[in-house]
């Protein structure tokens, strides 16, 4: 595990500071933030522009539970296990990026 602080490294461990600031967002139960859907658009555009696939399952998958996430009439069991799979999705994204920068 060798960081090499290339622009692609250093712009993709920013995207993962958002990510980081989005799932703080949603353990404060702020559901109706705009930053989780801000780091998935910028993941989207990241993954797509640099060559660093990212499984599409986990960047759609998180996306679809991130926007999921934005209804408000969901009881509150629902909104809690949707907002646990936004976090899974969301760290699961970290994971993936933070793979690429220390490989």
């Amino acid at each position: 595990m060798a960081f090499n602080a290339s622009p692609t490294n250093i712009t993709e461990l920013l995207v993962v500071c958002l990510a980081v600031v989005s799932i703080v967002m949603l353990l404060k139960k702020r559901y109706e933030s705009n930053i989780p859907l801000l780091f998935y658009t910028l993941a989207v555009m990241i993954t797509n522009g640099a060559d660093r696939p990212v499984h599409p399952a986990i960047l759609y998958g998180g996306l679809a539970f991130c926007l999921l996430l934005r209804f408000e009439f969901m009881g509150k069991k629902i909104s809690n296990t949707v907002a646990f799979m936004a976090n899974a999705g969301l760290v699961a994204m970290i994971v993936s990026m933070m793979s690429d920068v220390l490989a």
